[in-house]
């Protein structure tokens, strides 16, 4: 709780410390959402429910022409099965070797994001916790180094990580960002260099990135052993062609003498109904063709450590929108053991602040391959902004 005090006390005299300039065309604003969400999923226990509150606050004010400061604070409160055994949402073959402990659920206090941005010139200086989110690429980015994406629900909101990001504008579309993530000692700390131009119609970017990651992963699946030197390579590409959006991104990453590549390539497209087709094909050199996947391979997805446990992955989405419903298919395949999850969609405006999301998730395959091994489940969620 005192991490949640001083976060509160820290916004809070933020806006107070920066009162509405003289001359500004807007001072501080508070906005935010209530959010519900009930979910139902069935593993080899069979079916369970998971409740949760989630309320979000947002403060974003401007101190003078050149400063802005932004925060956002959750409380996020669950109900329900929130003690998940390990053993119940791994395949057969490794149920008898895998921990006895569960994965616990607990209700969640925390700031989301929370920065103060300087601009003087051409330069922008960003200090606190932000959004290091890079390339064009939906589902799979190569290029995002922290905070990867939740396949499942991809276009759900992500927290923000402590950073300290200096921008040089070079051009109207143009820039050069050199990021500092603090961690231990300054060897240790993550740091990224990356570019950015417009060339002929298409958005290009190149990064250069140093980090340090542990040598292996603990039997619950986290990052665990001595940390030691990671360098990552790469960029991404988007733009248009006859009318069909496309995207590039890609990376060459070594640590510990081991090399791979991982890489993107997406596009999408509207029908003259109206309905967005978006198709994505993600390569990961980590990782491999078919099952069976490692144990450590599997807990270290669970914990969030792996993209995917497939070297080539498939996501793919229709979206057809209404006046107050838009209906909506999505799924991810892994190509080598041939599995997969759909996920049918529905999302209605009851009014202009009030959303109402409905998901199902369908998984397909047999037991032991990526998603086959997923259990069926899904959830409806209410959301009120402020």
């Amino acid at each position: 709780m005192r991490t949640v005090r001083s976060g509160l006390l820290l916004s809070c005299g933020l806006f107070l410390l920066f009162p509405r300039p003289s001359g500004a065309q807007e001072g501080p604003r508070l906005s935010g959402y209530l959010e519900h969400q009930y979910s139902i999923s069935h593993t080899d226990a069979g079916w369970s429910q998971l409740d949760y509150d989630r309320f979000r606050v947002d403060l974003d004010a401007q101190a003078g022409r050149g400063t802005r400061v932004s925060a956002a604070f959750v409380w996020q409160l669950f109900r329900g099965n929130t003690s998940v055994r390990l053993r119940d949402v791994l395949p057969e073959a490794y149920q008898a070797l895998a921990p006895t402990s569960s994965m616990v659920i607990s209700d969640r206090h925390y700031l989301n994001h929370l920065y103060a941005n300087l601009r003087a010139g051409r330069f922008d200086l960003t200090l606190g916790k932000q959004y290091l989110a890079w390339g064009r690429a939906m589902a799979f980015n190569p290029t995002e180094l922290f905070r990867p994406k939740n396949l499942l629900e991809p276009g759900y909101e992500r927290e923000g990580v402590e950073a300290l990001a200096l921008r040089f504008t070079t051009g109207p579309l143009g820039d050069v960002q050199a990021v500092l993530v603090p961690d231990g000692s300054f060897e240790t700390s993550a740091k990224v260099l990356r570019t950015r131009q417009h060339l002929a119609g298409f958005d290009l970017s190149a990064l250069v990135a140093e980090l340090h990651e542990g040598s292996g992963l603990s039997f619950l699946g986290t990052p665990a052993g001595p940390r030691s030197r990671r360098v990552t390579v790469g960029g991404d590409l988007s733009g248009e062609i006859l009318g069909l959006g496309v995207w590039l991104e890609g990376t060459w990453s070594t640590h510990e003498g081991d090399e791979w590549v991982e890489a993107t390539l997406g596009g999408n497209w509207t029908l003259p109904t109206g309905t967005l087709v978006v198709l994505e094909g993600y390569y990961d050199g980590r990782a491999k063709w078919n099952d069976p996947y490692l144990l450590l391979d599997w807990l270290g997805r669970l914990a969030g450590g792996r993209r995917t446990l497939g070297k080539g992955m498939v996501f793919g989405m229709l979206s057809h929108p209404g006046d107050l419903w838009t209906f909506g298919l999505a799924g991810v395949g892994n190509t080598g053991d041939r599995s997969l999850v759909l996920i049918p969609n529905l999302g209605y405006a009851f009014a202009q602040d009030v959303d109402l999301t409905a998901n199902i998730y369908l998984p397909l395959g047999q037991d032991g391959t990526e998603f086959g091994t997923s259990g069926a489940g899904g959830f409806l969620r209410a959301r009120v902004y402020f």
